[in-house]
């Protein structure tokens, strides 16, 4: 009896325990959760459309026109990313800085480099992946018919480089609620070309790109008119020369130098270990869709994209997460300041990722009814793929605050070894298994990063302690 009382009394203990460390972490990150909740308004509206638009376009196209589809949009955002190549983080970084720092002169130099780096890039990388596109198209994916769908969808990642301008200025100005109104007008643009497509019933992999590319470069060009021309092309001063002018086109820009001895106190030296960090990161994620092009059909490829789809509300957690968290985690200096803030959103995503469990059990078995009966193999990959996001959940503010500590230098060997893993498993398991190959690698690429990253963090601390 006594013993029975005694264990009583410590779970109850353990319990008042627990609801004091979440009511803590709760109370001590109001700011923080108020703009993650105005970042994931966006994410909220973009939830609500993709769904209806992946039921729509899933239900219409069917698995193998699915698959086509999925082929040609993973080139145009392999566009989209290889524009960025780590410049949208570096602009986001400094441009946050020097706003903190109350220089705005600074801030639109910065993000003045940082849109002509990109606009010239998502030319040049158009330029190749145009001239390739049938190549890949025939040779590597087996179905020659995209070719000239792949050129045409390479539009939507030049408009989406484009559309990313807004967001990255307003994001480092903290006025989150004004990126989050861009980012949902944007959304709504793109649902609304879907809409029409389904009223007409006309489907087909060529309409569905045609409106994407459309609605693409609609929302891109509405929303750069509220940046101010000093944060895109108008300088105080204009270059003298062409030689002038292509030297400021990959200058650093002059920013002032805060006290902060674990930053890499360059925008240029940052983006160029973005820039690696980002081609690797770029591959990994890619590689899944990829591979399944050269080990699968088109129908498999279907099948695991509508998988993909499921995981849409925790990519729109992780998201908002990685938001809110960037300006904040940049503008901060002191190593004591940069560790409290990674214990804090820790604490917060711990609760985050054990919540999200139930979600990455129940909600992909609604596939089938959302999809159709061909998409009943999509259950157990949206599930794997869930779990593999609460990973990152998990891993996103160790890998944002390792930004402020000085990993940069380094994240570019971990994201090659996670590269060659998750290449490694899918090259190995696709024949063999399937989709589920790719769904293994993804999971094992993000427990790769929580362990590889926490590690240098840790080693960090110490070596500062």
């Amino acid at each position: 009896m006594e013993t029975g009382l005694y264990l009583n009394t410590v779970s109850r203990g353990r319990l008042a325990q627990f609801i004091t460390w979440v009511t803590g972490t709760l109370a001590g990150s109001k700011k923080g959760i108020k703009d993650v909740i105005v970042s994931m308004i966006p994410q909220v509206v973009s939830l609500g459309t993709g769904l209806f638009t992946s039921i729509l376009v899933a239900r219409g196209l069917g698995p193998g026109g699915l698959g086509e589809y999925a082929l040609v949009l993973s080139v145009s955002d392999m566009t989209t990313t290889l524009s960025d190549l780590g410049i949208g983080q570096t602009a986001l970084r400094y441009a946050s800085r020097a706003a903190g720092l109350r220089d705005p002169d600074g801030q639109m130099g910065v993000l003045r480099w940082a849109f002509r780096r990109r606009v010239s890039l998502v030319i040049l990388i158009s330029v190749i992946a145009y001239a390739f596109a049938p190549i890949v198209a025939s040779k590597f994916w087996h179905v020659s018919g995209l070719g000239p769908l792949i050129r045409l969808g390479l539009l939507i990642g030049a408009f989406g480089a484009l559309a990313h301008v807004p967001s990255i200025y307003f994001q480092s100005l903290k006025k989150f609620h004004v990126n989050s109104a861009v980012l949902t007008g944007q959304a709504i643009i793109s649902f609304t070309g879907i809409l029409v497509l389904a009223a007409l019933r006309h489907w087909s992999v060529e309409a569905v790109i045609l409106v994407s590319v459309v609605t693409a470069g609609v929302g891109a060009s509405i929303f750069l008119v509220l940046v101010p021309k000093q944060a895109l092309l108008v300088p105080t001063s204009y270059p003298s020369s062409a030689g002038q002018a292509l030297r400021s086109l990959w200058s650093s820009p002059a920013i002032p130098v805060a006290a902060d001895h674990d930053a890499v106190e360059t925008p240029n030296e940052f983006a160029f270990y973005m820039l690696l960090s980002s081609v690797f990161v770029m591959l990994t994620l890619k590689a899944d869709v990829w591979l399944m092009g050269f080990f699968l059909d088109t129908r498999s490829v279907g099948v695991y994209n509508a998988a993909t789809r499921l995981t849409v509300p925790l990519a729109v957690l992780l998201a908002a997460m990685n938001t809110a968290l960037w300006p904040r985690a940049s503008s901060l200096v002191l190593m004591g300041d940069k560790i409290a803030l990674l214990r804090k959103t820790l604490r917060l995503c711990s609760m985050v990722a054990l919540a999200g469990i139930a979600y990455a059990i129940g909600v992909p078995m609604l596939a089938p009814l959302l999809f159709g009966a061909r998409y009943a193999k999509s259950v157990s990959l949206g599930q794997l793929l869930c779990f593999r996001y609460l990973l990152a959940i998990l891993a996103c503010p160790v890998g944002v605050v390792g930004y402020s500590v000085g990993l940069v230098r380094v994240y570019w060997i971990l994201n090659l070894l996670q590269l060659m893993a998750v290449v490694a498993i899918n090259s190995l398991l696709l024949p063999a298994i399937g989709p589920v190959a790719s769904t293994v690698a993804l999971i094992v690429n993000e427990v790769f990063n929580v362990v590889g990253v926490g590690f240098l963090i840790w080693r960090k601390v110490s070596a500062r302690a």
